[in-house]
């Protein structure tokens, strides 16, 4: 949960975010469980589908993600003349001083998107 600040939003999107926190630790621990049984080699071949399945699904998606967040960004660059920072900022991001925003660090959104895809692969595959 400590990948989401969120200050002065309303209510619903601090839901919202808190749920795809709650995903992402989902998705961390999923993933944990998962390499502990592929080490013992204690994962059928169901499971190991459904996870790199979904590992696939999460990369282009998370790939379409930074393609539209990049060309948004030139975009408003090329109207403007100033760089903005969208919701997803890449890395660590250091507080400034300041008002702090709203801010998704992107590890915390791609592991959220892992979760969305991999709790849509378990529902396909019905495990």
């Amino acid at each position: 949960m400590g990948f989401f600040r969120v200050l002065g939003v309303n209510s619903f999107i601090s839901w919202v975010l808190l749920i795809f926190g709650l995903l992402s630790m989902y998705a961390m621990g999923s993933s944990l469980y998962f390499l502990h049984k592929e080490i013992f080699k204690k994962n059928d071949e169901l499971v190991r589908k459904i996870v790199f399945d979904s590992m696939a699904m999460s990369f282009v998606l998370v790939m379409l993600l930074h393609i539209i967040q990049m060309i948004i960004r030139i975009v408003h660059f090329q109207r403007t003349g100033q760089d903005i920072n969208l919701v997803v900022t890449p890395g660590l991001a250091i507080y400034q001083l300041g008002d702090p925003s709203l801010h998704l660090e992107s590890f915390g959104v791609d592991m959220g998107i892992f979760a969305l895809c991999l709790f849509a692969n378990r529902l396909r595959y019905r495990v």
